[in-house]
């Protein structure tokens, strides 16, 4: 029985160090795979202290301030066919830099490569990319080392982007005929000084909610192109106290401006909503990502910048 103690530590030795052996043959073997994948490419390769590897694939781009980039991308895993097993974006993909809001974490970095115009590819240790994560409809198993080429089309400041999105609400309202006092008789929509459009469709009675107050309310959320993405309808009525944060900013502020028992359609500029949201790629993993709790829920209904219609009506007030 002496000797337990001993035989103990002995065992535990034994298991750390083949614990580390693995560890350490994983590492070898992505950092093969990743010196494989340079040997067969003739391009300047740089590697960040991160782990992070890039390489310009096109150059000569124009440097610009702002941080809301537009951009195109194929990614892969490295070591398997990218001819084969490629993803590409079939859209533009807006994100916002250095803000946490793009996953995996190594691409925000990547961006930081880059100016307007340029192409540029990078790979990203597992690390970098989805860990020990997997998404096998997609062929990405854990600890995939990714490589992807991205194509930085645009850049702008969130002044530009309001300002675009202030001119689409505007088109909105006339292409839906918002103003035409046949089909929608009560006021005319009502600009706000934040950039938020008010637009009353159906008469109520007495107060608005004021801060503190216990509201339920109906709804139905859209973007402006009519998609809905989230709706409270009849049966299920949400409820929420006002003044305390727990809805997005535009949400309350245009529940403080509806009576009882009133109806009214509420468009809002996306910093009033989910703003810069979050983005995944490859973007067909979203809603996995957001099963794993790695990005919010709303970010796989809601596409950053992304203007918001809400037609609500005030059932109650306590």
């Amino acid at each position: 029985m002496k000797n337990f103690p001993s035989l103990v530590i002995v065992l535990l030795l034994l298991l750390l160090t083949s614990c580390k052996d693995d560890e350490v043959d994983v590492v070898a073997e992505e950092e093969a795979r990743i010196e494989a994948h340079f040997d067969t490419l003739d391009v300047d390769v740089s590697r960040a202290e991160s782990g992070l590897y890039a390489y310009p694939i096109t150059q000569g781009g124009v440097p610009k301030a702002g941080f809301v980039l537009s951009i195109s991308y194929k990614i892969w895993v490295l070591g398997a066919d990218s001819a084969t097993t490629s993803i590409r974006s079939l859209d533009t993909v807006v994100v916002k830099k250095n803000a946490n809001a793009i996953y995996p974490i190594g691409i925000d970095e990547a961006l930081s490569y880059m100016k307007e115009g340029e192409k540029w590819g990078f790979v990203l240790p597992s690390y970098l990319a989805f860990g020990n994560h997997s998404f096998p409809h997609v062929l990405i198993p854990a600890e995939a080392t990714m490589a992807i080429e991205i194509e930085l089309l645009e850049v702008r400041s969130e002044t530009d982007v309001l300002d675009a999105e202030v001119k689409a609400i505007a088109a909105y309202i006339e292409d839906n005929q918002l103003r035409d006092t046949v089909n929608y008789p009560l006021n005319q929509p009502e600009m706000l000084t934040n950039g938020m459009v008010y637009k009353r469709l159906k008469a109520g009675t007495g107060a608005t909610p004021q801060s503190g107050q216990f509201v339920s309310v109906t709804y139905e959320g859209r973007f402006l192109d009519g998609t809905v993405f989230d709706r409270a309808p009849n049966a299920d009525v949400f409820e929420f106290y006002m003044g305390t944060g727990s809805v997005i900013p535009g949400f309350e502020i245009g529940v403080e401006r509806i009576q009882l028992q009133e109806k009214a359609l509420i468009i809002m500029p996306s910093y009033l909503g989910y703003r810069e949201s979050a983005v995944v790629i490859p973007h067909n993993i979203t809603s996995e990502v957001a099963d794993l709790e790695i990005i919010p829920s709303y970010a796989s209904k809601v596409p950053p910048y992304t203007p918001l219609v809400f037609e609500i009506e005030v059932i109650g007030i306590n």
